[in-house]
């Protein structure tokens, strides 16, 4: 039987971006062909001078701060390598396009002189880019600066809050890899950095799943978890689950894990249009087990009940099972712990979000998805 088992997360404090890439100015034109991020870009490519550093410093709040590199190449010439710094964007997921959303940003500490907006795609239906203008930055002062973004949700608590549910996964990402373009305000550089290769999550040790998110119907909501406190001394803490018809089973760099080591990118048969959500095993401090009242599955009016079970000693995996819900039962659904208090989630889920794992029914896929609690 497939279990997950312990897994280092506490020090992950660090989430890697994929895609660096220096852009400056945005043509569009009639007539224009849909192209990859940065979306209808044309403009000069090389030579590049700046760079966002390839991880993004999460803070509290759900802030997620960018650092900039200045790099100037060897005999650099022309317009590109005195240009200056006027805008970033990134790659966000369309379902991240909720009104009344809570977004903002700052420039080394300060709010930036235009706040962030988000703006659909040029030539790309299906896109959204979160823009902050106006950086008024240059080569003098731009080495390091830090660009950071913080997600709250909306009045109905609707809205994403981590990187893993705003950055737009690209093809072989893994959870929470972002892709990044700078502009300069002359509109005629447009260096593309290499992909950075992100370092993986660590896997669950002694087990054999594939991990990597989107890749079946079964995923988490977005927003944070929600808190609601009953009259017996208890707190329910429900996480969101949904489900969605964006999903690719065959994205190159799906990751298989097996006894702790990577083996070569492979299927197993479990990944793709699956039918039936399995179970969900959520990483959890197992220290904490004796605060667990009661686990809740609910999908629609309808509220069940299970009692707690754990993948075994000191594995810290808390099992949702079984869940066995069909895609139209998982949308927009809820799985969710009861604490004793003053237990709370955020102590729980060891660090600010929850880590679930979404199993199908030969437990060979288990894709990894968080929520911010």
């Amino acid at each position: 039987m497939l279990q997950l088992c312990s897994v280092d997360l506490y020090k992950m404090k660090l989430i890697n971006i994929f895609c660096v890439v220096l852009a400056a100015g945005l043509a569009a034109h009639a007539g224009a062909q849909m192209m990859p991020w940065p979306y209808n870009t044309v403009c000069a490519q090389q030579p590049a001078i700046y760079s966002v550093v390839p991880q993004v410093t999460e803070r509290p709040n759900n802030t997620y701060c960018f650092k900039i590199a200045v790099n100037i190449p060897p005999n650099c010439a022309g317009t590109c390598c005195s240009a200056d710094l006027y805008k970033f964007e990134l790659n966000v997921d369309p379902s991240c396009k909720v009104a009344g959303a809570k977004l903002s940003s700052t420039l080394n500490g300060k709010p930036t002189p235009t706040q962030p907006s988000l703006d659909k795609a040029p030539n790309e239906p299906a896109g959204v880019i979160l823009r902050i203008p106006n950086l008024g930055l240059k080569m003098s002062n731009a080495d390091g600066a830090e660009i950071c973004v913080s997600l709250g949700p909306n009045a109905a608590g609707k809205g994403c809050l981590s990187l893993e549910q705003l950055c737009k996964l690209p093809a072989g990402g893994a959870p929470g890899t972002c892709e990044t373009a700078l502009y300069d305000s002359k509109f005629k550089c447009c260096a593309i950095g290499q992909p950075s290769q992100p370092t993986p999550i660590k896997p669950p040790i002694n087990c054999t799943c594939e991990y990597m998110a989107g890749t079946t119907p079964f995923t988490v909501g977005s927003g944070a978890a929600t808190a609601t406190p009953t009259t017996t001394g208890t707190t329910v803490y429900c996480l969101p689950i949904t489900t969605t018809s964006t999903f690719d089973a065959a994205a190159p760099g799906i990751q298989t894990y097996a006894h702790g080591a990577a083996t070569s990118p492979s299927l197993q048969g479990g990944c793709g249009p699956v039918d039936v959500l399995h179970k969900i095993e959520l990483y959890a401090n197992q220290a904490m087990s004796s605060a667990v009242k009661s686990l809740r599955l609910v999908t629609g009016s309808t509220s069940k009940t299970i009692s707690a079970s754990w993948g075994g000693a000191n594995s810290n995996v808390l099992k949702f099972t079984p869940i066995n819900w069909t895609r139209a039962q998982a949308a927009n659904s809820k799985v969710c712990v009861e604490l004793k208090n003053p237990a709370k989630l955020s102590d729980f889920c060891i660090e600010d979000r929850c880590y679930l794992f979404l199993f199908n029914e030969n437990k060979a896929c288990c894709p990894m998805y968080t929520v911010p609690v």
